[in-house]
């Protein structure tokens, strides 16, 4: 074995131990033969050095290194492999193919980087004395104080939401005192997506909105009230440990299914597609919780997710009894969210309520969408099958979905950079 800086790596090389993080926790195997994302993650990491095998600088014997593959066989082979669980019959999936294909092409040709694979699984190892999981989701929220107490600029818009008699100045007044949530807001309302609307409901391009007061005009005051609802609870959801999440890419893939959710609300002429947009942006923030409340038991999740090619809310149930879904629903129930929000995170993966199947149908295919197209990750390696109801609930054609993709793309890399002004957003 001998140990080589970092900054030296190249892919072929083999490691010779386990690689640690700088806190002690398991990144990669001994024995793992490293490509282009492998060598990045170690970068990421800022390791001093690592243990190779020894001989031809650590590389691996001619027969065990695999030909470099074209950009766009190594592409179909990633995409294969994130849409394997995927019903090929199901009128969604070639389109879902061919569409993720083109991204992930595109994705690589941006980052000059022929073999992009997943770098490995990035999970804790679990400790032998395990604790037992928590009885239920209510008693894990007890134990999370921070979560207990919204932010009082929520409870304001909650305040509004409430109340069927709030004008629209009582909707932008509950904005109006944090200049953050408003900024963040405004940004949102002058992304090209509302310039759309108001050109197809006023048939002219919009002047720019430059106060609340103009952004409720244009979107309507309950409908911003509940933008703001959910964006004001995103700074609850920023400490999480980067061993355990990737919160640039857990955020991209929450935006990538608000988006779509909200894009497909629209063609299918909901009322309140904003409320598509925020049960999308917080779908998946009981797997927040969980990554702190429960670190020891989501290892164990992610691991056996991973190595059973299953999705992860079933390890999840498997193992706690139940999923970050219904934590989330419980979380937003907990907060006194409207009620179809709730019912929208708790239930997209689970279509067996008819009674609430339309709404969290719109979550739970954006959800596949936007994990089919690579837009930032949560944790789950492979798109869960898409459940035949909600597809039948929603009455679309696979070719209708093709259709708003593109849309979708454009509006990801604006919202991210309303919300994050330093990320845009997939290639």
């Amino acid at each position: 074995m001998v140990r080589r800086n970092v900054s030296d790596l190249r892919a072929g090389m083999v490691l010779a131990e386990d690689v640690l993080t700088p806190g002690g926790r398991f990144l990669m195997p001994k024995g793992t033969t490293l490509d282009h994302g492998h060598v990045k993650s170690l970068l990421a990491w800022n390791l001093p050095d690592v243990g190779v095998v020894e001989g031809e600088e650590g590389a691996a014997s001619p027969a065990a290194v695999p030909d470099v593959e074209s950009v766009a066989d190594a592409a179909a082979a990633t995409v294969a492999e994130r849409l394997r669980l995927l019903d090929p019959d199901h009128p969604l999936t070639p389109m879902l193919h061919r569409l993720a294909l083109d991204q992930e092409v595109r994705r690589r040709k941006a980052a000059g980087d022929e073999d992009a694979a997943p770098p490995a699984e990035d999970a804790a190892r679990p400790a032998e004395d395990a604790p037992p999981p928590p009885e239920s989701p209510e008693a894990l929220l007890r134990d999370e104080p921070k979560l207990v107490s919204p932010p009082e600029v929520y409870l304001r818009i909650s305040e509004v939401l409430r109340n069927p008699a709030s004008t629209v100045d009582d909707a932008a007044e509950s904005i109006r005192h944090d200049p953050n949530l408003a900024a963040k807001l405004l940004r949102l309302v002058n992304s090209s997506f509302y310039a759309r609307t108001m050109r197809a409901v006023r048939g002219r391009f919009p002047a720019k909105v430059d106060s609340l007061s103009r952004a409720v005009m244009v979107v309507g005051g309950r409908q911003l009230a509940t933008l703001a609802l959910g964006v004001s609870v995103l700074p609850l959801f920023q400490d999480i440990p980067p061993h355990w999440a990737n919160m640039q890419e857990f955020w991209e893939h929450s935006v990538g299914c608000a988006v779509a959710a909200q894009t497909l609300a629209v063609a299918l002429g909901r009322e309140n597609a904003e409320a598509a947009f925020v049960a999308g942006l917080l779908h998946d923030i009981g797997r927040i919780v969980l990554f702190k409340q429960a670190s020891t038991h989501m290892a164990a999740a992610m691991r056996q997710a991973a190595a059973a090619r299953a999705p992860r809310f079933e390890t999840e149930r498997a193992l706690l009894g139940f999923d970050h879904a219904a934590l989330g629903g419980q979380l937003l129930q907990k907060w006194q969210f409207p009620a179809n929000l709730e019912k929208m995170v708790r239930y997209h993966h689970d279509m067996d309520e008819p009674l609430f199947i339309e709404e969290p149908a719109i979550v739970h295919v954006a959800d596949g969408l936007a994990t089919a197209m690579g837009w930032g990750a949560s944790g789950n390696r492979h798109v869960a099958p898409l459940a035949p109801a909600a597809w039948d609930a929603l009455g679309l054609t696979a070719a209708g979905v093709a259709g708003l993709v593109p849309a979708m793309e454009a509006r990801l890399a604006e919202t991210m950079h309303s919300f994050f002004p330093d990320r845009a957003g997939p290639p």
